[in-house]
């Protein structure tokens, strides 16, 4: 039985262009239109079959964690999901949203079981689990900032290594040497990421990297382990936190023992949240392009869906900029 491929192979075209034409779409040429209904009726290629195998819902599926808090609560993928969504809308796609239990107790999403979307994208952190079951839907799909960065899928991550670089040569240029590093598990890609720029930064500058002054574990343990370091005897000069949100964490660490930023102790952090510019004093941070983010993963998805690529796993980088506010001690100036 002639199949939408075999069509697209006789006519020289996508089988994208060959759905099109078979059910009128407009944007296919006429000398296109009639070459592919001439194959059509020499093979008996009805249109009822067209629509049988090319089905299409129009539905994308976004598929985030359950995290402690909820989505519209997370300032990083909440406007990931805005990006996503805008470009949905642009191209006339609907979005499913389904956030996934954690930890993940195998039970597969609707959308995914029912064959309810076209395609996924997976934002976040997922189990391995869920990812080993995905595998059996062959649905296209494009996965967002993933823990692990080997996976067989097209991706679109952040330039998290050079962000690390940046922010750490900027402490170190205001005069900075004892410098700490905060941040979520370094069994996610992007904090371990953050990390190697980091230590790039301090070996550059042939700054020893000291092991009592790296905390990690924990998306918001930023009260706890600045507590621990400025307890320290000889406590750290600044610290370079992995996200935004345990940076502000810091602050209130800081201010709760009676000391300041940036006088007392410099801060930089990661992601350039809402809440950075308007924090007392604003943060120094990395910023982050996070509806482009989601605007990308979109568009890489339907290129897939829509004009039949295959999805080769090709990884995008979104590029990384330095953000100086005020939450940063100039050591080079006070001496």
């Amino acid at each position: 039985m002639l199949t939408i491929k075999d069509i697209a192979k006789l006519a020289k075209c996508s089988p994208s262009t060959v759905s099109k034409a078979l059910n009128n779409k407009f944007d296919v040429s006429e000398k296109t239109r009639a070459k592919i209904l001439k194959i059509a009726e020499k093979h008996n290629f009805h249109l009822h079959k067209i629509e049988q195998v090319n089905h299409k819902t129009e539905n994308i599926g976004i598929v985030f964690c359950r995290e402690e808090k909820p989505l519209s609560g997370n300032p990083f993928y909440s406007r990931v999901l805005e990006g996503i969504e805008a470009e949905l809308a642009i191209n006339n796609y609907n979005l499913i949203l389904t956030l996934l239990a954690e930890p993940f107790n195998g039970q597969v999403p609707k959308m995914i079981k029912e064959h309810k979307v076209d395609g996924l994208i997976i934002v976040g952190a997922m189990e391995d689990e869920f990812i080993d079951i995905l595998k059996n839907y062959k649905f296209p799909t494009v996965f967002v900032d993933p823990s692990d960065y080997n996976l067989g899928y097209q991706k679109v991550i952040i330039d998290n290594e050079q962000g690390g670089y940046l922010a750490t040569r900027h402490i170190i240029e205001k005069g900075h040497k004892k410098i700490a590093f905060v941040s979520g598990s370094l069994e996610r890609a992007s904090f371990s990421l953050r990390f190697e720029g980091f230590k790039k930064a301090m070996a550059f500058f042939n700054i020893p990297v000291k092991s009592k002054y790296v905390k990690t574990g924990g998306l918001e343990n930023g009260y706890e382990f600045v507590l621990e370091l400025l307890r320290m005897e000889d406590r750290p000069t600044a610290i370079f936190f992995g996200n935004d949100a345990n940076a502000l964490l810091g602050y209130k660490a800081v201010n709760d023992l009676g000391l300041k930023v940036p006088e007392d102790i410099s801060i930089v952090g990661f992601d350039d949240i809402a809440m950075a510019k308007f924090s007392d004093p604003p943060l120094s941070t990395v910023m982050v392009y996070k509806e482009e983010i989601g605007s990308i993963a979109v568009r890489k998805l339907l290129n897939q869906i829509v004009h039949g690529q295959d999805g080769i796993p090709v990884t995008t980088m979104m590029p990384v900029k330095f953000i100086e506010r005020e939450s940063v001690w100039d050591l080079k100036k006070s001496k």
